[in-house]
């Protein structure tokens, strides 16, 4: 497989199939894009991708080194089949957060076996609901996958409860200079991109580092079981960095107060979350960075969410943590928007903080 680049990268990541649970074809990609720029790589027993980069110099100890994870989730959210009824549609339930109201009329994928299926999220149209249903949001129980079959015995051929969809959706530049990016899953594609670019940077431009990197591509984030526990107790990190992705709320008409961060002005730094209370001097350190290097950077303005930083923190005995976020619109939707300047911010800041690494 070619190796593939910038936008190209994260396009070529963003349209694979890898709900939770299903992220062996990212996790194959993954394995291809960094052969020949890591030491070594394996996959857990979790199914997590780990790959190594070895340290160097005076302050390396080759003996027993210290070791910095670097970590960015492969899952994205879907959707399982429950159940196939007479008229062959097919019943679902979400995996990961989705908002019902970003479902209905969408193109998904449903993956039966090596079989990409194509369908239609639907519901009772229009003209046929009540006055009432069309003042509330279709819930969940009422919607149905449309894979053109006639009947259950049809729709069996090609689709059976317990397999998973995804949204099927093209991924767009736009804007001035192209600068957004618009496509499914990029949360955490963007971040597993983000981890194979610092990757082939550190190993294309050696430096001396006082300690092994090891990225983590991790399994089953969106559903609040990641494998990133099972990466951390196999890594043993004294440090850790999760890039992610994190809703923005930019958008018109939201109140200054009620704005988590702006697309443009780097990555999002956590100070807390609903999982974790970052390392001060982890966040400090990569402030002071970011203004040495003029990298654009900003304090991530909520306390929402969570992601892989609370597996790791409270691993073994304990891991000292940061998070970096992609300011990301309309997120978990089959339209997530970001701004490509954001994500190369990101790689520079997590390259330059581990090339001038100062904390004991």
């Amino acid at each position: 497989m070619k190796p593939y680049f910038g936008k190209e990268l994260v396009r070529a990541l963003c349209g694979l199939f890898g709900p939770s649970g299903c992220e062996e074809a990212v996790r194959d990609f993954i394995a291809e894009q960094i052969e020949g720029y890591c030491d070594s790589y394996r996959i857990d027993r979790a199914g997590n991708l780990i790959a190594t980069i070895k340290g160097r110099g005076p302050d390396y100890n080759e003996d027993n080194p210290d070791k910095f994870l670097i970590a960015a989730h492969m899952d994205e959210v879907g959707m399982m089949i429950t159940r196939i009824d007479d008229h062959g549609y097919l019943h679902f339930d979400t995996v990961g957060g989705i908002d019902p109201r970003v479902l209905c009329g969408r193109q998904v994928t449903v993956m039966h076996g090596d079989t990409a299926v194509a369908g239609v999220i639907a519901s009772k149209a229009i003209h046929l609901q009540s006055k009432e249903e069309r003042t509330k949001v279709t819930p969940l129980k009422k919607l149905y996958i449309d894979i053109g079959a006639t009947d259950k015995a049809d729709a069996e051929q090609y689709a059976a409860v317990g397999d998973c969809a995804t949204f099927h959706s093209d991924f767009v530049t736009f804007g001035k200079d192209d600068r957004f990016m618009k496509g499914k899953a990029l949360d955490d594609r963007c971040g597993c991109a983000a981890l194979i670019e610092i990757l082939r940077e550190l190993y294309r431009r050696p430096t001396d580092l006082p300690f092994d990197v090891c990225f983590a591509f991790t399994r089953c984030e969106e559903v609040g079981i990641s494998g990133a526990s099972v990466a951390a107790f196999g890594v043993a990190p004294k440090y850790a960095v999760v890039i992610d992705a994190s809703a923005v709320n930019d958008v018109a008409d939201a109140a200054p107060a009620t704005r988590v961060a702006t697309q443009g002005k780097g990555g999002m730094i956590s100070l807390a979350d609903r999982g974790t209370i970052y390392d001060t001097a982890m966040i400090r350190f990569a402030q002071a960075v970011a203004e040495k290097h003029g990298i654009a950077c900003q304090i991530k303005q909520a306390t929402t969410g969570a992601n892989d930083a609370a597996h790791v923190q409270r691993s073994l005995a304990g891991v000292r943590v940061m998070a970096l976020s992609l300011p990301t619109r309309y997120i978990h939707s089959a339209s997530c928007v970001a701004a490509y300047e954001d994500h190369e911010a990101i790689c520079r800041l997590v390259v330059a903080m581990l090339k001038s690494w100062k904390l004991s």
